[in-house]
C-alpha cells in the first residue's frame, strides 16, 4: 500500500527524476546506446495510471538473454542510485531497427 506521502499522483509527477537516474545509469553501463521515451510521456498524455516507457536502443537487436541481463544490470544500478522500487518504469531493450514500432519518440541523447 502506498502511503499518503507517496500518492500515485506524487509518484508519477516525479517521472523526470526517475528518468534522470536511468539516463545516468544507462550511459555509465552502456555508453553506446540511445535512450528514448515513448508512450504517454512522448505523446503528452501522461495520467496517474501511466507508466514511464523508457527504450534503451542498441545498434543491433540484443538476444533475449542479453536483454534480460541488460535490464537486470540497469535495475540493480538504478536502485543503488536512488530509483525507488515502486517507480512506474517500463524498460524496453531493443535494436535500432525496432525503434520505429514505438510511434512518437523523444530521444534524450
Amino acid at each position: 500500500m502506498v502511503s499518503k506521502k507517496n500518492t500515485r499522483l506524487k509518484i508519477i509527477s516525479m517521472w523526470r527524476e526517475y528518468v534522470e537516474i536511468l539516463v545516468r545509469v544507462v550511459k555509465k553501463l552502456y555508453p553506446e546506446t540511445r535512450i528514448c521515451l515513448v508512450g504517454g510521456v512522448a505523446e503528452n498524455r501522461l495520467t496517474i495510471y501511466s507508466d514511464i516507457d523508457v527504450v534503451i536502443v542498441f545498434k543491433e537487436k540484443p538476444s533475449f538473454e542479453k536483454a534480460v541481463d541488460v535490464r537486470t544490470r540497469i535495475w540493480e544500478e538504478a536502485e543503488k542510485e536512488g530509483l525507488p522500487i515502486y517507480a512506474p518504469i517500463e524498460l524496453h531493450i531493443i535494436g535500432e531497427e525496432d525503434l520505429g514500432r514505438y510511434g512518437k519518440t523523444i530521444c534524450i541523447d
